[in-house]
């Protein structure tokens, strides 16, 4: 994911007592995870040990219902002191030349909510220097599948949806799976199938952050 590079950085830069040469053995450690999820937590937890993690996100518990896979945290947004809610589930199947799995994340932000999927490759951009685009193709459940210009993020491993993502989450919870799709620079297509289920209830923490339901 988008945060366990900036952790990476942070940890080699930011800490004078640790040699680079521990340093990289300690950063390596947590890359040899192999999900996203728990790579994320080793820097998290290194990051705290170092005294370099700053607001930690806290698993959510408590939540009514079956959330299948989903992994929820929420933190304190430093910004604006709101609540930042996190959903991320990695793909059952799909991952990139590395063998890291796809991800999907929903959150809500500053009242905003998002959804983006962490393809962890470099996409290139099909659109042009003024409106950076990628062409993602999606499915839900057993519905027509359909491809739609997807925003990229600033180091363009990562699309987030078009437009709000609320009328796609609607239509997501009544299935329990999403498939997306899509081709990063000079590569071959990579296809990610996500086990969707149990959306619905952990979408609860989202909708009360952001103030919608479904």
């Amino acid at each position: 994911m988008k945060q366990v590079l900036l952790a990476s950085v942070m940890l080699l830069v930011s800490h004078p007592a640790l040699s680079k040469n521990s340093a990289e053995s300690e950063i390596a450690a947590c890359a040899a995870q192999r999900g996203s999820l728990e790579r994320l937590q080793c820097y998290d937890d290194l990051a705290e040990a170092l005294n370099l993690n700053g607001p930690q996100t806290a698993e959510v518990t408590g939540v009514e219902g079956n959330t299948g896979k989903w992994d929820i945290r929420e933190k304190i947004n430093p910004i604006d002191d709101s609540k930042t809610v996190v959903l991320a589930l990695e793909a059952e199947t799909g991952q990139n030349r590395w063998g890291n799995k796809v991800g999907l994340v929903i959150r809500c932000q500053s009242n905003k909510t998002e959804m983006y999927i962490v393809w962890n490759d470099y996409l290139g951009n099909d659109g042009n220097y003024n409106n950076e685009v990628k062409y993602v193709l999606t499915r839900i459940g057993d519905a027509k599948s359909e491809t739609e210009k997807w925003g990229l993020s600033t180091d363009s491993k990562a699309t987030f949806t078009p437009g709000s993502p609320i009328p796609r989450l609607k239509k997501m919870v009544k299935s329990d799976s999403f498939v997306a799709q899509t081709t990063p620079y000079n590569e071959s297509p990579v296809t990610a199938v996500f086990n969707i289920s149990g959306l619905e209830a952990a979408l609860s923490p989202v909708m009360k952050a952001c103030g919608w339901s479904l």
